[in-house]
């Protein structure tokens, strides 16, 4: 049986309003975890990331510097690229403090903000995706075409 990025985000509401802290850590992660997956799903829309600045960089801190270093010319969709980037980045830091921090406190504030930056990822990336069709980018070639042949006329 498969995972969705939409099964991820929906185990994070089912969690959202525990009354234990346990839960809420539960949907901070499992949200940043259907964010993440949605992002990796349209990663490969981006050009590559510049080289890590630390060869130990984790998948997690690659896949965010790839959107948030996406050029902010001659790249379709690149504010929605970084977009999603800084979204992962601030759910991750929550999702960071949930699995690892144990001493913190989470609260229900937490798990929210953790479901509202999946469910942005989501529609940025969907929206990137859109502008990344074959048809679309048949359109502005030939829209730039036809242009060309105006503009030498």
């Amino acid at each position: 049986m498969s995972v969705t990025p939409e099964d991820w985000l929906n185990e994070a509401r089912r969690h959202a309003d525990s009354p234990e802290e346990i839960g809420l850590r539960t949907a901070v992660s499992r949200g940043y975890y259907a964010g993440y997956h949605r992002a990796l799903e349209v990663s490969l829309l981006c050009p590559n990331p510049p080289p890590a600045p630390d060869k130990n960089e984790g998948v997690h801190a690659s896949l965010i510097r790839r959107f948030k270093s996406v050029p902010t010319k001659d790249f379709l969709g690149s504010a929605l690229a970084r977009e999603i980037g800084a979204r992962l980045a601030q759910s991750r830091t929550l999702r960071v403090m949930a699995d690892y921090e144990l001493g913190k406190t989470i609260r229900t504030n937490d798990a929210r903000s953790s479901i509202h930056y999946a469910e942005q990822i989501n529609k940025l990336a969907t929206e990137l995706a859109q502008k990344h069709t074959p048809q679309r980018n048949i359109d502005q070639i030939e829209r730039k075409a036809g242009d060309a042949d105006q503009e030498s006329r």
